[in-house]
């Protein structure tokens, strides 16, 4: 009789915790009910496996789940390859994930083109129509923004371009470097808005003129050494975590501001498809907004007032954000300047 008793209390204090973690205001709009019928479900599950893009695009998420929602073990793997293998292993009839987290176009979109994806449980976590995309599969969480960084010991004040082009002038030859995965990106967004011509010869000249290094490695231990000066289309997150290990860094917003946007999404063919819907939904609380923020992951879609949205728009600058409309361009445009890029192609 004592022991029913306890499993009783024990029952009614996990369900008056998660009552109590989703009746802040700022959790307006979310069916509490309906969200702990489905933290019920993925108890006996017991198991959610999420997949990113990069190790710290996922490192809240374990600790921080796990206190609002006891008794589930989250199991986190990160590549940038995460959405080629997820095709490769639907193919070969294998589902290993229940969540995934990915910009929308270059992770998301190939995946609801081939109904890889289930529709999300957005409407019960209560995340707005305009943070749903691609018919009601995936949800906005936050953004990046593509900056250059640079080394504070190697670039004086007056050197720091304001303009991506001014980073063809000479002083630069041999001081710049790149991702061989952003940069083509990079190049991607630039030309949604410069035209074949300009982009073209902006990329050549980059390649050709300026000797831009694309390192295959981190990018941080080149700029600590003063071996390359400044990062061509790097993320603000990025910065402030090459300054948080040490390497004196600044970044700055350019003229033009190309802006991903990440979203979390459930397998269609989730294993754990409940543990799959409560994690992805839980991504879009406030709880896990004021969370990504404190690993330097904004917001920064027109409606945003975080801090780096503020500062985004205080730049200046002209905003290009990811959207499932311009990914079909933005994939033409890859296939234009990768060549160019990869030597493939003069």
């Amino acid at each position: 009789m004592q022991h029913l008793t306890f499993k009783k209390l024990i029952a009614l204090s996990i369900a008056g915790f998660v009552a109590g973690i989703l009746s802040s205001p700022s959790q307006a709009g979310m069916d509490k009910a309906a969200i702990d019928a489905l933290y019920q479900k993925a108890k006996k599950e017991g198991t959610v496996v999420v997949w990113g893009p990069q190790k710290n695009t996922l490192s809240y998420i374990s600790e921080h789940f796990n206190k609002d929602f006891p008794g589930i073990k989250v199991v986190t793997a990160a590549s940038l390859r995460s959405g080629p293998k997820i095709i490769a292993e639907a193919k070969a009839k294998r589902y290993s994930l229940d969540t995934f987290i990915f910009p929308i176009s270059s992770g998301m979109l190939p995946l609801y083109q081939r109904k890889l994806l289930a529709k999300g449980p957005w409407d019960i976590f209560g995340v707005p129509k305009e943070k749903q995309f691609l018919d009601g599969h995936v949800a906005g969480l936050n953004n990046l923004a593509y900056v250059i960084v640079y080394n504070t010991n190697n670039v004086k004040p007056n050197e720091v371009p304001n303009k991506w082009e001014d980073l063809l002038h000479p002083r630069w030859k041999g001081r710049l470097m790149g991702s061989p995965f952003l940069f083509p990106h990079l190049m991607s967004y630039f030309n949604l808005v410069w035209s074949d011509e300009r982009t073209a010869a902006y990329t050549r000249g980059m390649i050709n003129q300026q000797k831009i290094l694309l390192a295959r490695g981190p990018r941080e231990g080149f700029l600590k050494s003063g071996e390359r000066h400044l990062v061509v289309g790097d993320f603000t997150q990025l910065g402030k975590i090459y300054k948080d290990h040490g390497v004196p860094v600044k970044y700055k917003f350019m003229d033009l501001t190309p802006s991903p946007q990440f979203t979390s999404a459930v397998m269609a063919n989730a294993p754990h498809p409940n543990a799959g819907r409560l994690l992805a939904g839980w991504l879009t609380t406030e709880k896990a907004v004021k969370l990504r923020e404190g690993k330097y992951m904004f917001d920064l879609s027109p409606s945003s007032n975080s801090a780096l949205a503020k500062e985004m728009r205080a730049s200046g600058t002209t905003h290009i954000l990811e959207t499932a409309k311009n990914f079909k361009p933005r994939k033409v445009n890859l296939k234009k300047f990768k060549p160019i890029i990869t030597g493939r192609k003069k």
